[in-house]
Order: C-alpha cells, then sequence, then structure tokens
C-alpha cells in the first residue's frame, strides 16, 4: 500500500539528556530481522525496546508524547535517545503548547539517572 506522506505535519522532538550510545543499544539488539516496515503509521522501531532498557526515560517519553492532544504517532529515532510524535494538522498548537519542559513529569524510575529535564522542542515553533 502507499505511504502516506507526512509533510506539513506538526511534529514534537524530545530528548531525555542522557547518553545513550550507539553501540550499546545495537549491542542489546536481539538482531531479529523483523521485516520490511510498509506503511509508517503502523511502522516501528526495533532499536526502541533496547534503547528502553538501557535508557528507561525514552519509554517515558514516548508515552507522554503520544497522550498529547492530537498526536497520531510517537516513536523513538534512530538508536535513541530522540523521541519524536507526529500529529494531525490541526494538532499543531497543542503540540507546540506541549513543547515546554515543564509540563514533562517522568514516570516513576525514568528520572533517576538523570536529574535533567528532557530536551522538548516543536522545530519551527
Amino acid at each position: 500500500s502507499p505511504v502516506t506522506s507526512v509533510a506539513g505535519m506538526p511534529v514534537l522532538l524530545a530528548n531525555p539528556r542522557i547518553a545513550l550510545s550507539t553501540g550499546s543499544v545495537f549491542a542489546a539488539w536481539d538482531g531479529v530481522d523483523r521485516g520490511p516496515l510498509g506503511d509508517w503509521s503502523n511502522g516501528r522501531n526495533d532499536l526502541e525496546a533496547p534503547a528502553s532498557v538501557l535508557v528507561p526515560a525514552i519509554a517515558g517519553l514516548i508515552a507522554w508524547l503520544a497522550a498529547r492532544p492530537g498526536a497520531t504517532f510517537a516513536r523513538m529515532s534512530g538508536s535513541g535517545a530522540t523521541v519524536y510524535a507526529i500529529g494531525t494538522d490541526a494538532a499543531g498548537p497543542a503540540l507546540q503548547s506541549a513543547a515546554s519542559a515543564s509540563a514533562w513529569s517522568p514516570s516513576p524510575g525514568s528520572a533517576s539517572r538523570s536529574a535533567a529535564r528532557p530536551s522538548i522542542r516543536f522545530p519551527g515553533g
């Protein structure tokens, strides 16, 4: 099936500000090829699980982003630790207002490796 374009859709980026090396994520990955991704909206990031084990704040940020009004998709980018949410066209203002780092509250245990607030950015906002 054709891939739906994400051009022009609002995106919110967040990083937990906890160091995470690409090598350690790949070392923790099970190495299983889960096949082609197909449509991005049904996609996955096979490195998300091992990265979240190494830095639990990643899973907390993904859950927080996914719960933002208008967010339709949240995942980790590459081998981490930056995560993102994509929203509907109408979600731009809500996602932009969520870009306040003070609005994020970590899940229990997710802040144990760092007291720093995550870096949250709304590109172009």
